[in-house]
């Protein structure tokens, strides 16, 4: 078997589209699969991020993450994370992580975690984990696998005896969360780029240098969860990997004020919320223990 690594977008668009013979390529690098060339596989692996479009296949390992788009294919293993979008089709294998939005298909099996919305297709098995936040998705749960759905979903669903099924109340962020205000303020957290930017060369630019408190110049979080008009943050920076997926990616950890922040009603993102100041305090790992800047 021919293979190929692949660390970067021009080599991958420099391949031809077909082979003389079964090629495996190996993706490491922030790279856009608009295609998956003829008679080939491709693979994702070593925390690579990886943008699948226009029917393409990919097979994700070793942490790497996939955005699935257009009917794409994608095989997640080893703690890989998968966004799929657009009758995109997952398989999540080994603790992987898949949020499936508009109409995309997730098979779960072992420990992998899915976050059902929209009109998505999920069928739990193993010990998988379905967290459903849309009275549209289409679920199946067999094995052991558990689904966690807040009591004012009404939804039907197959499952078997075995499966786990969790209605809850939903709660208001900080209880649900299970942080507690402490002095009136909390500690949150947002991924940011190597240079501890988000939004990076758009006019939403904003740097969370550690030490410095930034403002937002236009606050308006009312209009819509997305979007512009305010901050966000999440309250665990693990949960932030759902938005921000580039490679050399940091976490920081932030104190903001209760007064600051704002909620939405029915959130789509529940990890998810506004807020208009805060300190940047330290640098974390995804778990949140301060580590030094490198």
């Amino acid at each position: 078997m021919k293979e190929i690594t692949v660390k970067n977008q021009t080599e991958f668009d420099a391949l031809p589209d077909k082979f003389t013979e079964y090629t495996r390529i190996y993706l490491e690098g922030r790279i856009s699969v608009n295609k998956a060339r003829e008679n080939s596989s491709v693979v994702a692996r070593e925390n690579s991020s990886v943008v699948a479009r226009e029917n393409s296949i990919v097979e994700a390992r070793e942490n790497s993450s996939v955005e699935a788009w257009e009917n794409s294919i994608v095989v997640a293993w080893e703690n890989s994370i998968v966004v799929a979008r657009e009758n995109s089709s997952v398989v999540a294998w080994e603790n992987s992580s898949v949020v499936a939005w508009e109409n995309s298909s997730v098979v779960a099996w072992e420990n992998s975690t899915v976050v059902a919305r929209e009109n998505s297709s999920v069928e739990a098995r193993g010990q998988a984990l379905v967290r459903c936040f849309s009275s549209l998705a289409k679920l199946a749960m067999y094995g052991f696998s558990i689904l966690s759905i807040p009591i004012n979903i009404d939804l039907k669903f197959k499952y078997e005896k075995s499966c786990t099924i969790q209605r809850y109340e939903t709660l208001k962020f900080l209880d649900r969360e299970g942080i507690g205000a402490k002095k009136e303020s909390v500690i949150l957290f947002k991924r940011v780029s190597s240079d501890f930017k988000t939004q990076e060369l758009t006019k939403n630019e904003t740097l969370w240098a550690i030490g410095t408190t930034v403002t937002h110049p236009a606050w308006n979080p009312t209009k819509s969860e997305c979007g512009g008009g305010k901050f966000h943050a999440c309250s665990r920076p693990y949960f932030c990997d759902e938005f921000r997926s580039t490679k050399g990616d940091r976490y920081v950890a932030i104190k903001i004020k209760v007064a600051d922040l704002y909620e939405w009603e029915n959130a789509t993102y529940p990890h998810k919320i506004a807020f208009r100041t805060g300190e940047v305090l330290y640098q974390c790992d995804r778990f949140g223990k301060e580590v030094p800047p490198c």
